[in-house]
């Protein structure tokens, strides 16, 4: 019992505890000093995004579509309706300072779709919800570099997540 208070206690100080970035390599020493925070995040550049920002707007991105599921009776896009589910991954990735992720009008088809690199330096989330609705799988992909979370319900109870790497040539 004190273990379990304790981790959750661990776990709330994790959770409320500001995150530095993880990935330096193009981050000068004057840009590692804290600042003020501000109410909004800033947008961050579509093209070159480095594989923390690739997760970054990945976590947004179910953060918005776990949501608008759990409104939604658990289905991310019931009976092939997409745009909703889409409009709602897109605020979240706007709310969260991704602004500049492109979101497209259309599912792609699965994971394999999704990955296929970008033909000029952009981000973009691609979205893939399984047969059922119940599932989804979001994709942030470069030119270069993809991430992606995988959740389906019929395979598997926790969501597989994909570390970065590098992207299908079209």
């Amino acid at each position: 019992m004190i273990w379990r208070t304790l981790i959750v206690i661990l776990g709330a100080t994790v959770a409320t505890t500001p995150a530095w970035a993880q990935d330096v390599s193009s981050a000068s020493a004057s840009s590692l000093s804290p600042e003020a925070p501000s109410s909004e995040p800033s947008p961050l550049p579509a093209a070159g995004l480095s594989d923390a920002e690739l997760e970054r707007a990945v976590r947004a991105a179910y953060t918005g579509a776990a949501a608008y599921a759990l409104a939604h009776g658990n289905y991310f896009a019931r009976d092939g309706v997409f745009p909703p589910l889409r409009d709602a991954i897109a605020a979240e990735l706007a709310a969260e300072g991704f602004s500049t992720v492109a979101v497209p009008e259309q599912a792609a088809a699965d994971l394999a779709a999704a990955r296929v690199c970008l033909a000029a330096p952009a981000t973009e989330l691609r979205i893939a919800p399984n047969l059922f609705g119940d599932g989804v799988t979001l994709v942030a992909v470069t030119d270069a570099r993809y991430f992606a979370y995988v959740y389906d319900p019929h395979a598997a109870d926790d969501i597989k997540v994909i570390a970065a790497a590098d992207c299908t040539a079209r």
